[in-house]
């Protein structure tokens, strides 16, 4: 179950004026009801409300989660046999190999810029458009225009990050010979201004009402994350920004860390109090649902653990993301390795029992999760089992794979890791150390973990990226956190050679140029 009333208008079906828009399309499109809509309170916050249901699809595997995601050494979806050669399109991500052309790159534009399903600026820009003609007496307009621009500065703000020189496109109507690539720092200006002049406007408080909507906590998580990443976007570090906005929140008290970590990920993980952003699912109430279920478990995998259906056999871990992890460490059961058995509990060590252990019947071995993959692709029937499978969220039991689990883009030990090695850049380690062990509700990051606090040994580069990664794995965020500490484009196994530095951002899809002469493709295109 999923909390508030607001959720629930994503289930409202209206035709309204927005649908199928794209930043070079400027065909103008007629809705016989847009005048009798946007008069009510009810009309309004259902209108809102169809952005917020676009924005479902951020965690999509041929999206922003896969370009963040899939394209580190975080997930690999190697090729077992046929299974998921797709053209080679995994391989290309997983080497950094892609062209313009690829698919899901063109599908991850759309979705920032706006497509079908109700995502993305264009979206936001028609609904700014209609809110602004509303009767001020019938809502609260400058707080629901300091909404929907915020949420259209976060579209930005990963435009910014994954695509580098972008147009800003505020009003549908825009000529196309306006529509051209921006430097990269002017759109972080851009991103900045927006969510600073809207910041006031937005509501504070936690409750139902606004739970998967945009506070101002929400906006200062998102500031956060742009000045830590801001020497690599426009070459000046704002790390002193960067504390500032993470102290918004961690001195706001509006959060905490939950004394058990797993609890942020399962199915009622609305009553997190760590979870700052997430995205509501909901199978049940046609919410849409979360998909990594279904996605990295293998096809038997619904044996191991009471489930109604396995999975498809792709997303997995290799080794090098597992030795970061000491054997205590509680985090490290987010991963399933080795030999699986029947009837196993999901975050529980499996008990051999030779009686109880799983093969895969289709090839007529053990069902063991090998995570040293030493070749991207193999027919080798073992390889079946390659990589470590995800067990970070709570798998449904119904469902066939699909979870209701609300996915957290923002919570807090991420702030108080930015907060730390933002403090560590500008020279204060003594204050990084502090805040990493920082205490909240009785637990800091490393004592909920079993693990001992973070030592100032560790209190280096190499050191905070690998409790990132021990806290953030899967969540979205490893992409970012590579090209920051200069180990995005490094060899890794399996073969993946040293990538070229323009690998940093992705190519402007050539479906964008071919409808837009007046975009720029990115260097080395």
């Amino acid at each position: 179950m999923k909390r508030g009333n607001f959720i629930k208008l994503f289930l409202i079906s209206i035709p309204l004026c927005w649908g199928g828009l794209s930043c070079t399309d400027l065909t103008p499109k007629v809705y016989d009801r847009v005048a009798t809509f946007w008069k009510t309170p009810e009309e309004i916050q259902a209108g809102i409300a169809l952005p917020y249901a676009g924005l479902r699809d951020y965690t999509d595997a041929f999206g922003i989660y896969n370009l963040n995601e899939m394209t580190t050494d975080e997930i690999i979806v190697p090729t077992r046999g046929g299974d998921w050669y797709d053209n080679g399109t995994w391989e290309q991500t997983w080497k950094h190999t892609w062209t313009p052309t690829v698919g899901y790159i063109e599908e991850c534009w759309q979705f920032i810029y706006g497509d079908a399903n109700n995502s993305g600026i264009a979206t936001l820009n028609s609904v700014i458009e209609n809110v602004k003609n509303v009767d001020p007496k019938n809502a609260n307009v400058p707080a629901i225009l300091a909404e929907m621009k915020t949420l259209r500065a976060f579209y930005y703000y990963h435009a910014l990050d994954l695509f580098g020189n972008v147009p800003i496109l505020e009003n549908n109507n825009t000529a196309l010979s306006l529509l051209t690539n921006k430097p990269r720092a002017e759109v972080f200006a851009y991103v900045e201004k927006e969510l600073k002049s809207n910041l006031s406007f937005l509501p504070t408080e936690l409750s139902a009402a606004t739970y998967g909507r945009v506070t101002q906590w929400f906006t200062q998580a998102v500031l956060a994350k742009l000045y830590l990443n801001a020497e690599v976007y426009t070459g000046t570090p704002r790390w002193t920004d960067c504390i500032s906005a993470c102290d918004a929140i961690l001195n706001s008290g509006k959060y905490t860390l939950e004394p058990n970590f797993f609890y942020n990920f399962s199915i009622s993980n609305e009553g997190s109090h760590e979870n700052i952003f997430v995205l509501p699912y909901d199978i049940n109430a046609n919410l849409g649902y979360f998909p990594m279920q279904a996605f990295t478990l293998h096809y038997a995998s619904g044996y191991t653990f009471g489930l109604d259906g396995g999975g498809v056999n792709g997303f997995c871990t290799p080794v090098e993301i597992l030795n970061l992890f000491d054997s205590k460490d509680i985090r490290k059961k987010m991963f399933l390795v080795g030999q699986q058995y029947f009837n196993s509990r999901q975050y529980e060590d499996p008990i051999p029992d030779p009686a109880n252990a799983q093969y895969d019947t289709d090839v007529g071995l053990p069902l063991y999760f090998d995570p040293v993959i030493t070749t991207f692709s193999s027919a080798d029937p073992k390889f079946r089992m390659a990589g470590a499978r995800c067990a970070k969220w709570e798998f449904n039991k119904v469902g066939n794979g699909l979870m209701s689990n609300d996915f957290a883009v923002y919570r807090l030990a991420d702030i108080i890791l930015m907060k730390a090695e933002a403090q560590f850049r500008n020279g204060d380690a003594a204050g990084a150390l502090t805040t990493i062990n920082q205490s909240f509700n009785g637990v800091s990051i490393r004592s909920r973990a079993g693990m001992p606090d973070f030592s100032s040994a560790e209190m280096t580069l190499d050191g905070l990226l690998a409790e990132r990664a021990r806290e953030l794995s899967w969540e979205g965020h490893r992409r970012n956190d590579l090209i920051r500490f200069g180990h995005y484009l490094d060899a890794r196994i399996p073969e993946k050679a040293v990538s070229e530095k323009f690998r940093t951002l992705f190519p402007i899809p050539k479906a964008e140029l071919d409808k837009n002469h007046f975009l720029k493709q990115n260097p080395g295109y």
